[in-house]
């Protein structure tokens, strides 16, 4: 006798490997690249990259801020933050007794300038907070008032 074989078991089974492998992909999703994550990671991580790093667990501190910020870092400044936290990866390892680990660090540091002014800029431009000094900064809004140039002053008029 040939057996039929039976689909109901081997449909469900299909199912639920699916259901599994979507939640699994939904799990393992990196966060949304956008700016507003960015700054709301930014206020998460600042009080700690504010902070002037003095022992080897503040550096390490620090670094893993970078990158958590790395990982939510927008098209408009993730070149930008890549080169800051390679920065920072690189300095908390220099070896201060080896000349060519320093140097490694000060040629990073003058090839990253740029990329740290073009972060800075669009974190102060975006976010609204100075990285430098971990300060909030309100920008004065636009006024659209029209100026002249000419004096004016207070004429009576009498009429006869």
């Amino acid at each position: 006798m040939i057996r039929k074989p039976n689909f109901t078991h081997l449909g469900t089974a299909i199912a639920f490997l699916g259901i599994l492998s979507v939640l699994g992909i939904a799990g393992c999703a990196s966060p949304e690249r956008t700016a507003t994550n960015f700054c709301r990671q930014l206020a998460l991580e600042m009080p700690g990259i504010a902070e002037q790093p003095a022992t080897p667990a503040m550096i390490t501190s620090t670094v893993k801020r970078y990158k958590r910020l790395q990982e939510v870092a927008p098209l408009q400044v993730e070149a930008e933050w890549n080169a800051l936290t390679l920065l920072m990866e690189k300095a908390s390892k220099i070896d201060a007794a080896d000349a060519a680990s320093v140097q490694e660090v000060v040629d990073l540091s003058y090839a990253t300038e740029k990329s740290a002014t073009a972060a800075s800029a669009w974190v102060l431009a975006t976010c609204g907070v100075d990285i430098s000094t971990g300060l909030s900064v309100v920008q004065a809004p636009a006024t659209d008032v029209a100026t002249t140039d000419v004096a004016t002053t207070d004429v009576a008029t009498t009429l006869p």
